[in-house]
């Protein structure tokens, strides 16, 4: 099953309007390099929402995909034999979060996705007899049986 994870979206709408808005209110408006940075800022985080990241756990392998708009950005598949192990946390007051730690690349942290996730990687990691740690904080959040609030 594929597993998608969010964006969080208020968070980068907040961050287009601090960006912009007091010029407006200030009636102050940039020239030169400053317009030029603050609407290639602005076009930059237009375009981080419609970022998406699908994650899908199989038999032997872990397969990651972030997209843009349906276009590939970063994709990545780790083997069983790859991961060190796994780690279960807390990533703030109500999220969980998942890093599975490669021997050889970057490491995938996973935040933000539904709770059949961490539950697929938990499966992952005793079918193919790999390390596993879980924070005391995430086993409280476990326990509440709470992903986030929505």
């Amino acid at each position: 099953m594929v597993h998608q994870g969010k964006v969080q979206r208020l968070l980068l709408v907040f961050m287009v309007l601090a960006i912009n808005l007091p010029p407006v209110l200030l009636g102050s408006f940039p020239t030169g390099f400053a317009l030029y940075f603050q609407l290639f800022v602005t076009a930059l985080i237009v375009l981080a929402l419609f970022i998406k990241a699908n994650a899908r756990v199989r038999r032997d392998n872990i397969v990651y995909r972030l997209e843009w708009l349906k276009l590939p950005l970063f994709y990545k598949t780790v083997y069983a034999d790859q991961v060190r192990r796994i780690d279960f946390k807390r990533s703030n007051w109500t999220s969980k979060a998942a890093v599975v730690h490669v021997k050889k690349g970057i490491d995938l942290r996973f935040t933000l996705f539904p709770d059949g996730l961490f539950n697929d990687l938990e499966q992952f990691a005793e079918r193919n007899k790999l390390e596993l740690h879980k924070s005391k904080d995430y086993k409280t959040a476990e326990k509440l049986g709470s992903n986030r609030l929505r």
